[in-house]
């Protein structure tokens, strides 16, 4: 596997992350941008952090 092929495989994986990361911020009322590039420069674990984000405001705020 050479550099090309990692490189397919590993930008649709990111731009899927951002944007799924993007989708769960945005619910929450959170900005598009950072949300974007965090989604997309740390794939996995921005989802995560998003959701949890999003938890603990909504406990917070008592919803």
């Amino acid at each position: 596997m050479n550099i090309i092929d990692a490189l397919l495989f590993a930008l649709p994986a990111c731009l899927l992350s951002a944007l799924i990361t993007v989708y769960i911020a945005h619910m929450y009322g959170r900005r598009f941008w950072p949300w974007l590039l965090f989604g997309f420069f740390v794939p996995l674990l921005s989802t995560f952090v998003a959701i949890a984000l999003g938890i603990r405001d909504a406990r917070r705020n008592g919803e």
